[in-house]
């Protein structure tokens, strides 16, 4: 897709009783100037009733014209239907923060990774809070099935908390209610797909809703037995505009003549792109040196991009013949969508067609792996990853293991996005369906990996040695 993925029930506003107002801090910098940053996401102007109401009714304006179809995602009824709730729900002004922390539960309703109503520009004033000195939750977590939270790493982290323990409570507060309050308010296909999203993002969700606490207490279940511990928070993240090339791509060479390529990602920031290539075309010369038979392709925490990257750096080298990426697409012909190309329409109208280009593998014959590719996906494998795995499983050029989570194997994207007139919060919707290459029977189902191999967050490896092994034994 030509569009980076965004890295962002209703309940009342009783869930948000926890949330307290903006507040600010003092602190001292390295150079002894005394600075002061705020504590929670800016709570922005008071906002009148109607202004809100309208900006909800914008939304169901929205739906009917900048998206191409909202029954493929949604229960478009249903939808409305909270929309008007969450609309007589709206007593009194709100702030631009109350009113994203009462919108933002559609967000589920909605059933899309790339539909969701969002604070504006959150992650950077995210960064910013750190670079000020500010601090986040500092536990990478998991939660599970039932809603439950655990313990993933615990790399830089001085305390008695393990992998695997279940956190009950943070700063007195029952996990159940956090994990509600932020599951509330989380977009994605599915309940699978929303917890893996809600897992990766818990550090920001946390700080939008309850703020920076700077030390967090934190209550953990290991054998049965409930322990309590202070941790200070963490105060770096890696922000996109500072990441290096070599934080989302890897390549090793391992044993058995396998090939291995990590990548974290199908966008990069102009600077890298070149940069990606280079990485790309470097690796296939490297296992071709060293007699690399088959190649295990990870995207488990790749959330899509633009589809070149895969066309060009990876599909050349691994695909014995062209094959296609789609079988048709719905596209909402909005001004950008025109300008965009290559589909033509009126503005305004629907175009709904096959689609019959195939992706080209020629010119990197000398470099084409002799085995097979293995493509291992994840619970945040999505967008144009997903149009990469579908495309390998459906054209047999690829052999897709691991496992899924839950995204639909027909994705949306070509995302709109615009700020409400009251609020200014951020729409952020598809004006683009895509049909895998097999059709629409399998587009409401998640990819059906061929060979399941449970992710294991706390230790990616081994999911990596299981294939590995299980590529052995299929020579």
């Amino acid at each position: 897709m030509k569009n980076i993925l965004l890295v962002f029930s209703i309940i009342t506003l009783s869930v948000c009783s926890n949330i307290q107002p903006s507040k600010s801090t003092e602190l001292v910098n390295k150079k002894g100037i005394t600075q002061t940053h705020d504590k929670y996401l800016p709570e922005g102007d008071l906002i009148p009733v109607e202004n809100l109401q309208k900006d909800l009714l914008d939304l169901k304006i929205r739906l009917d014209t900048i998206h191409p179809d909202p029954s493929f995602t949604m229960d478009l009824a249903e939808v409305k239907s909270q929309i008007d709730k969450l609309s007589i729900g709206i007593l009194a002004p709100m702030t631009q923060l109350e009113s994203w922390k009462h919108l933002s539960q559609l967000n589920p309703y909605f059933q899309d990774g790339h539909m969701m109503i969002a604070y504006p520009n959150a992650k950077k004033h995210m960064n910013a809070h750190i670079d000020n000195g500010g601090r986040i939750f500092p536990v990478k977590v998991e939660i599970d099935e039932s809603h439950r939270l655990f313990v993933i790493d615990i790399k830089n982290i001085e305390s008695g908390i393990t992998v695997g323990d279940e956190i009950f409570s943070i700063n007195g507060v029952a996990v159940s209610e956090v994990v509600k309050a932020i599951l509330s308010r989380m977009h994605g296909d599915t309940d699978t797909f929303r917890r893996a999203l809600a897992s990766d993002r818990f550090s920001q969700m946390y700080w939008m809703l309850y703020g920076d606490k700077g030390d967090y207490q934190i209550g953990v279940i290991n054998n049965s037995k409930k322990s309590f511990y202070s941790i200070v928070g963490r105060k770096k993240i890696s922000a996109d505009q500072t990441i290096d090339l070599d934080d989302i791509v890897q390549r090793k060479i391992l044993d058995d003549r396998i090939g291995y390529l990590r990548i974290d990602r199908f966008y990069y920031a102009p600077e890298h792109e070149t940069a990606f290539f280079q990485f790309m075309k470097e690796s296939w010369q490297a296992f071709h040196n060293a007699n690399v038979q088959d190649v295990i392709i990870d995207v488990r925490k790749n959330p899509g991009g633009t589809d070149h990257y895969w066309q060009q750096g990876i599909a050349p080298y691994v695909a014995s013949e062209p094959f296609l990426f789609l079988s048709k697409f719905k596209i909402r012909m909005t001004e950008r969508n025109l300008h965009l190309g290559p589909f033509k329409g009126d503005l305004g109208s629907i175009v709904e067609a096959p689609y019959e280009q195939l992706v080209p593998v020629n010119g990197h014959e000398n470099l084409r792996i002799p085995g097979k590719a293995y493509l291992l996906m994840g619970p945040l494998s999505y967008s144009s990853t997903i149009l990469f795995l579908t495309a390998f499983q459906d054209s047999g050029q690829a052999v897709i293991a691991g496992q899924s989570g839950g995204a639909r194997s027909c994705t949306t994207g070509r995302i709109d996005i615009s700020n409400f007139s009251g609020s200014k919060l951020e729409l952020v919707l598809p004006t683009l369906i895509f049909t895998r290459p097999s059709g629409k029977d399998l587009c409401h189902k998640s990819i059906k990996p061929d060979l399941f191999i449970a992710d294991v967050p706390s230790d990616p490896a081994i999911a990596v040695a299981k294939l590995a092994k299980i590529i052995v034994t299929k020579r």
